[in-house]
Parts: C-alpha cells; structure tokens; sequence
C-alpha cells in the first residue's frame, strides 16, 4: 500500500470541507451581526430627527435682552438646555429657560439670550437634533 488509502482521503476531504464551511458561518454571522447593529442606530437615530420638530413663535427685544418663544410641533421632547441660538451669526447660550429640562410635544417654551442692538436682526435657534429654525427679531 502506497499513499493514503480512498477511505481514509475522502473522510479528510470532508473534514477539511466542514471546517471551512464552520469558519466560513461564524464569520459571516459576525459582519451581518455587525452590520445588523449599525443599522438598527442609524434608525433609531434618524427617527428620532424626523419626529422632532419646532417653530419660532416669537422673537423680540427689550434693551438688551431678546425674548424667544418656541413651540414644540414634533412628537418627541425638545432638550431645552441643549438649545443654541445664533444672532448674526454670533453663538448665544440661552438663559432662563422655561421649562428647564424638556419641551414636551405641543407646549412652549421660553427663554432669553442678552444681545447688543438686536433689533432686527435674524435669529436662529438649533436644538440637540441638529434642527434649525430662523426668525426676524422685532422690538
């Protein structure tokens, strides 16, 4: 007898096969676990966006101080003090926030930003979303 006998060559040809099939499974189950889980936050995170939205209803001075008033329009909580607002371009934290945790769909919410001569100057107001809205300061 030379070599490997038929028998003993097909049961190692298999064994390799199974092996490989197994490394293969267990890679591929890792990528689209993977995969699966990026999917799933990007999701989750882009609903979220969608289902926040607000307006501007008012904006105006007194001195120095701008008063601003906005109302929640989306289905989920506005972060109030995660709010900036933007005055030519100027960034301003906003203060006396009112509520001072969250802006629940449907309620409003105030808050004032300390600005010099800000009268007619434009507004904007950015929320934890990324979200932006505009609005002309009137006094």
């Amino acid at each position: 007898m030379k070599g490997v006998s038929t028998v003993i060559a097909i049961i190692l040809i298999l064994m390799i096969t199974v092996a490989l099939a197994a490394l293969a499974y267990t890679w591929f189950t890792g990528i689209f676990a993977s995969l699966t889980a990026s999917a799933t936050t990007a999701t989750t995170t882009a609903t979220t966006a969608m289902a926040t939205s607000f307006v501007i209803e008012s904006a105006w001075n007194v001195s120095t101080l701008v008063n601003v008033a906005i109302r929640n329009t989306g289905t989920s909580n506005i972060n109030m003090p995660k709010i900036i607002a933007y005055v030519s371009d100027i960034k301003y934290t906003p203060a006396n926030l009112n509520p001072t945790t969250t802006l629940s769909p449907g309620d409003k919410g105030t808050f004032t930003l300390t600005v010099t001569d800000p009268k007619g100057k434009t507004l904007i107001v950015s929320i934890e979303s990324g979200l932006q809205q505009s609005a002309t300061i009137t006094g």
